[in-house]
């Protein structure tokens, strides 16, 4: 069975990505997906000088997930037109154990704000970064004005337009990998 990594790259407890991603996972027949918080995991701020005494357990653990995986769905919140600092710490480490830590699969780049924007200039710097990290972007999307579209009783998006959107670029990412 093909499994799909999911994860946001936000260390809010109340992030907004979360719920877009939990929104994404939900339109995946069950057990196709690999669900994970990264705040589970205890990782240092990226510096030669921790690694000189090796890369941390927990990023070995969730490189491994890279692995496994066959495709990825990534939230990732906009701080200031960047990706977070915590999301960057992680791609920091992956890459000291393998530039290309995506393994040249399929990722589709979600991400979401209170604002109109949606995130959507933070995800065009990430699309420009994925291939140099080994990922093949298949789809991306961004929703704007998340407090006005998303139902939070439901877990989903509400906006018609804008689900159909989401559900497209999730058929985009099983379709390249299905085949």
């Amino acid at each position: 069975m093909k499994k799909i990594l999911a994860f946001s790259g936000s260390n809010n407890p109340e992030s907004i990505n979360e719920l877009l991603l939990i929104s994404a996972i939900n339109k995946i027949q069950k057990g196709n997906v690999h669900h994970i918080q990264l705040t589970d995991y205890q990782i240092p701020i990226y510096s030669q000088e921790i690694e000189k005494n090796g890369i941390p357990q927990s990023i070995k653990e969730i490189f491994r997930f890279f692995i496994e995986a066959d495709a990825f769905i990534i939230t990732s919140p906009e701080h200031n037109g960047l990706p977070t600092s915590f999301f960057k710490n992680i791609i920091d480490w992956l890459s000291r154990i393998d530039q290309k830590f995506f393994g040249g699969k399929p990722v589709l780049l979600m991400s979401t704000s209170p604002g109109a924007n949606g995130g959507a200039s933070h995800l065009q710097i990430l699309t420009k970064l994925l291939p140099i990290w080994g990922g093949n972007l298949v789809s991306h999307y961004s929703l704007g004005s998340f407090n006005n579209k998303y139902d939070h009783s439901n877990l989903q998006i509400a906006d018609y337009d804008e689900d159909t959107r989401l559900s497209e670029s999730i058929r985009i990412l099983i379709n390249s990998f299905s085949k």
